[in-house]
Order: structure tokens, then sequence, then C-alpha cells
């Protein structure tokens, strides 16, 4: 659903960039989808704050 690799993913929810809960006596865990929708959409504004970044740089003949 994110396009990212499962290990990134795993990773994300060890840090709690998106929370998640241990199944009892399991490995697996639960996430819920709202969580997961919040995080592509702070992913989303983070990746296009670093566009418009880029874009003013470009039209201002900054280096990059």
């Amino acid at each position: 659903m994110l396009g990212l690799p499962r290990p990134f993913v795993a990773r994300l929810l060890n840090e709690e960039e998106i929370p998640s809960q241990h199944q009892p006596g399991s490995r697996h865990r639960l996430v819920r989808l709202a969580d997961v929708l919040e995080f592509q959409v702070r992913r989303e504004r983070r990746n296009e704050g670093h566009r418009r970044v880029v874009e003013v740089a470009e039209e201002a003949d900054l280096p990059s």
C-alpha cells in the first residue's frame, strides 16, 4: 500500500512512526488503516516541501 520495503515498514513500526499493537502471544502486529493513511499524508507533505525547496533553489540558481 505504501510502496515501501517490508524491512523499512517494520522499522517505522518499531520506531512508532506508525502506531501498531502486537498480537498477544504472536510476532504479528495490528496496524490501523487510519494510521497508515495518516503516515502517508505526512510523508507526501514532507516530499512536497522538499520539492518546493529544490524548485526555489533552481529558480534562484542556487546549488541543490
